[in-house]
């Protein structure tokens, strides 16, 4: 075997889903992955959600929301989708879409295509508050995450999301 085809088996190795009994105990570095995952996503979203009250008022959870109006045909999208897309529940997605009616930021309307559904939709303030907050958003997810990892770290951890199937929504933010 040459050095090419050892270094190529070993990295087919390396990539190679791991195998075993799914009740062993986790290993240090299993451990130390899924506490980091843990602990860094509730460390981000800490910080940008206090980030995003304090400058605009506006909590992350409703940020989520204008996010995914904003980027909907129209501004519009069914309550039921929105839920669905920010794994929230139905009634969740209500108290955050009241608050945001409160403010402004976006009305319920009846869906034109089907009387039983709601849609809500993005008004001209809500248009305003989401880009101001998405500023805020992108300053501090940069600052806290993004720039504190190498482009190849980034693009790892791009091709691990793949693997797992979480690249969905990608193209968000």
């Amino acid at each position: 075997m040459d050095l090419t085809t050892e270094t190529h088996a070993e990295r087919e190795h390396q990539q190679a889903p791991r195998r075993g009994s799914p009740t062993r105990p986790l290993n240090r570095t299993e451990r130390a992955v899924w506490l980091g995952l843990l602990s860094t996503h509730l460390r981000l979203l800490r910080t940008l959600d206090a980030e995003l009250v304090s400058a605009e008022r506006l909590p992350m959870s409703s940020f989520e929301v204008l996010l995914t109006l904003a980027e909907a045909p129209g501004g519009r999208l069914r309550m039921k989708d929105i839920a669905a897309s920010l794994l929230i529940s139905r009634s969740g997605l209500t108290r955050i879409v009241d608050d945001l009616e409160r403010q402004g930021l976006a009305i319920r309307e009846k869906c034109p295509t089907d009387a039983r559904g709601f849609d809500a939709v993005l008004t001209e303030a809500g248009k305003k508050a989401y880009r101001r907050a998405r500023k805020v958003h992108l300053t501090n997810l940069r600052r806290e995450f993004l720039d504190r990892l190498s482009e190849e770290q980034l693009a790892s951890l791009a091709d691990i999301w793949r693997t797992l199937g979480f690249d969905d929504g990608a193209d968000a933010c």
